[in-house]
């Protein structure tokens, strides 16, 4: 095993397309099954020195059914090597592991386009779910932290404009351009 990312398959037909965004960028790139990997594998791929990203992917239900993989998530959160990201329920996993609220969304969107800001550009995302992941009153679509960021859309989906702009810092981090990735938890 030597792949750069690595992603997390939450039973999730949307992860491939995932992979299919990266695999021209970076073909060094895996994608195994949640209870697989932190039940059999964590530990190989922990100590694999060229993993450089885990992406906790999308998928159905709540976060809260995948509490008993919290610990391990925060130990890879907490590998400087790695940088992580989470998309839809990743994105709502990362959320309530740092303690926000994860909510039924005031409105249910399947497959439906919502305008963000982005690195100062307005932008179309698809967005399918009925969570959102909740700061006081505020659902955050968008989180920053140290070596990270997570989406509660999909930023592989056909239906977001500029896929590529979404996955930018994950490649920079991971062929070594930092930049300016170890922000604080930043809403966008």
């Amino acid at each position: 095993m030597s792949d750069k990312i690595l992603i997390i398959d939450f039973e999730d037909s949307f992860t491939y397309n995932v992979a299919s965004v990266l695999y021209p960028l970076e073909q060094s790139v895996s994608v195994i099954n949640v209870h697989d990997f932190f039940t059999h594998h964590f530990e190989k791929f922990l100590s694999e020195k060229n993993l450089r990203a885990i992406i906790l992917g999308p998928g159905p239900g709540h976060p809260e059914i995948y509490q008993d993989y919290f610990q391990k998530i925060e130990e890879l959160r907490k590998t400087e090597s790695i940088y992580t990201m989470g998309i839809c329920l990743g994105h709502q996993i990362l959320g309530m592991m740092d303690g926000k609220k994860v909510l039924k969304s005031s409105e249910q969107i399947h497959g439906q386009t919502i305008t963000i800001n982005f690195k100062d550009t307005s932008l179309k995302v698809q967005r399918y779910n009925s969570l959102a992941v909740v700061d006081g009153s505020f659902a955050q679509d968008i989180r920053r932290f140290p070596r990270g960021i997570s989406y509660q859309f999909h930023p592989e989906s056909i239906g977001t404009e500029n896929n590529l702009l979404f996955f930018e810092e994950l490649l920079e981090f991971i062929h070594g351009e930092q930049g300016d990735i170890a922000r604080q938890d930043l809403i966008v």
